[in-house]
C-alpha cells in the first residue's frame, strides 16, 4: 500500500491499483495498456488508435448496439484514448454498477471479434477524424511542430496516423497488435472511488482465470531518445483570420529528476493569467487573445510548447516579444514570489484532483507506468515544495538555451524572414 492506494501484481502478471474513496457514490475504472503510438512501425502509424476504436465495435459476446446499450444504461461515461506511451479504456458510473461496468470493459478490451466489416467501417471513421484534425489550425500547428521536431522517430509520428498509413492497416495487423500487447503482463487495472480492494482483485482474478497467456510484458528494444530538429515551418492557409503559432523546445522526460523543476518553470512561463507570457504579450501589449505554455513528457523525452494565435500583421511582434521573455527568464531566473505562486498553483491542482475519481484513477495508473509505484499526494506536494529557485533557473538554462528551439505556424502568414539559426541567436 502506498499513499492509500492498494497495489497488487497478480500471479498472471496484471497490476491492480485500487484507491478507495468511501465518501463518494461513484467509481472510475481503467484498463491501461503499456503500448502507444510511440512504439509503432512507420508503415503502420495510427495502429494503436485504430485498435482503440475497433475494440468498441464488437466483442465475442456483444454487438456494437449491445455495447452502446450497456454504456447508455450505466448512465456515466465510458471512453478510451491513445497516447504516445500507452492506451487507456475507462468508465465512470455509480458504485452499484461495478460488476456491470467491469464486465463491459473487460469484454471490450480483452475479447474483440475483429470483424472485417467493422475494420472497414472504422477505417472510414478514423479518416474523417484525421480530416477534422487537419481543419483545426491550432491543432495542426502543434502537430506539425511535433512531427518536424522529432522527425524520423516514432514519438514524432501523429497518434491518429496519416491517411496513407491508416489505409494500409489490415485486420491482421490489428489482431497481431492486440495479441502482442493486450495480455495481462502488459495491463494495469486501476479503480478509484467507492470500491473495495478485495472486490476489484476478485473481479480481475476471475477475468483472467480462464484466459491463456497470449503475451508477455512487451520487451523494450534498446530505444534511443528522439533527437530534436530545430526548424521554422510555415503552412500558409488563406482565409484564416489568425496565424496560429507553436514554439517548442526540448525538455525533461517524464521520469526525470528534473520533472518538478520543469513543471514549475512551465507555470511561471505560461501556465496561467499571471504568467510571464500572458502578462507581457496579452495584458501589456494586447497582441493576442490567448497565449500559454504546456509541458509534454513521455518515457523517452519531453518538450515545452508555447501556443498563441494573433492577427498575421502582429506575428513578428508576437515572436519577438515571446523570444525576449524567454531570454529574460533564462538569464535572470525566477523571482521568489513567482516561484511561491507556481508552487501554490501546482499544489492546488494536485489537491483539487483528489476530488475526481477519474483523475485519481488516471494518476495512479500513470505513476505505475512511469515509476513502478504510486506516490501519495503529500509526497508529490513535498517534492514540489522542495524545489529551489536555483534548480528552476538551472532548468531554464537547459530548456531555453536556444539549441532546440523550433517554430510552427499555420495561417495566412505570408513569407517569414526567420530561420532556426535566428531563433537560437535570439536566446
Amino acid at each position: 500500500m502506498s499513499g492509500g492506494v492498494v497495489r497488487e501484481v497478480l500471479e498472471d502478471g496484471v497490476t491492480v491499483l485500487v484507491d478507495p474513496m468511501p465518501d463518494v457514490r461513484s467509481f472510475s475504472l481503467g484498463f491501461i495498456v503499456r503500448s502507444g503510438s510511440g512504439q509503432e512501425p512507420a508503415s503502420r502509424q495510427g495502429l494503436s488508435h485504430f485498435l482503440e476504436h475497433l475494440l468498441f465495435k464488437r466483442t465475442r459476446r456483444r454487438t456494437n448496439v449491445e455495447i452502446a446499450r450497456v454504456i447508455d444504461r450505466l448512465g456515466g461515461e465510458v471512453d478510451a484514448f491513445t497516447t504516445r506511451d500507452y492506451t487507456g479504456f475507462y468508465g465512470r458510473t455509480l458504485d452499484v454498477r461495478f460488476a456491470e461496468a467491469f464486465d463491459l470493459l473487460g469484454d471490450v478490451v480483452l475479447s474483440p471479434a475483429f470483424s472485417t466489416a467493422d475494420v472497414e467501417v472504422e477505417r472510414g471513421v478514423i479518416l474523417e477524424e484525421i480530416g477534422e484534425a487537419n481543419d483545426n489550425p491550432e491543432d495542426l500547428a502543434h502537430e506539425n511542430f511535433v512531427r518536424t521536431f522529432w522527425k524520423g522517430h516514432p514519438l514524432g509520428a501523429p497518434i491518429l496516423g496519416t491517411t496513407e498509413t491508416v489505409r494500409a492497416i489490415r485486420r491482421e495487423d490489428l489482431y497481431r497488435h492486440h495479441r502482442t500487447h493486450y495480455g495481462p503482463e502488459n495491463l494495469v487495472v486501476a479503480a478509484s472511488g467507492r470500491v473495495r480492494a478485495a472486490e476489484v482483485l476478485r473481479a480481475v482474478e476471475r477475468l483472467f482465470r480462464r484466459r491463456p497467456r497470449t503475451s508477455r510484458r512487451a520487451t523494450r528494444r534498446l530505444e534511443s531518445a528522439p533527437r530534436p530538429h530545430p526548424h521554422v515551418l510555415v503552412r500558409r492557409r488563406r482565409g484564416l483570420e489568425q496565424a496560429h503559432i507553436c514554439i517548442g523546445m526540448a525538455a525533461a522526460r517524464h521520469a526525470s529528476r528534473r520533472r518538478h523543476a520543469a513543471a514549475l518553470l512551465d507555470v511561471v512561463l505560461g501556465g496561467g493569467m499571471s504568467s510571464r507570457l500572458f502578462q507581457e504579450v496579452r495584458e501589456r501589449r494586447g497582441l493576442v487573445y490567448t497565449i500559454g505554455s504546456s509541458l509534454s513528457t513521455y518515457r523517452l523525452a519531453g518538450y515545452e510548447a508555447i501556443s498563441a494565435a494573433c492577427a498575421p500583421r502582429n506575428l513578428r511582434r508576437v515572436l519577438d516579444v515571446t523570444l525576449r521573455e524567454l531570454r529574460k527568464l533564462k538569464e535572470r531566473g525566477v523571482r521568489p514570489r513567482e516561484l511561491a505562486w507556481a508552487k501554490e498553483n501546482l499544489a492546488g491542482s494536485i489537491v483539487l484532483s483528489l476530488e475526481s475519481t477519474v483523475a485519481r484513477m488516471s494518476s495512479a495508473a500513470r505513476q505505475e507506468l512511469y515509476f513502478g509505484r504510486v506516490a501519495s499526494p503529500e509526497e508529490w506536494i513535498a517534492d514540489v515544495d522542495a524545489v529551489t529557485a536555483d534548480q528552476v533557473a538551472e532548468e531554464a538554462g537547459r530548456v531555453l538555451d536556444g539549441k532546440s528551439l523550433a517554430v510552427s505556424i499555420v495561417g495566412d502568414a505570408g513569407r517569414l524572414a526567420l530561420s532556426a539559426k535566428d531563433l537560437a541567436g535570439a536566446l
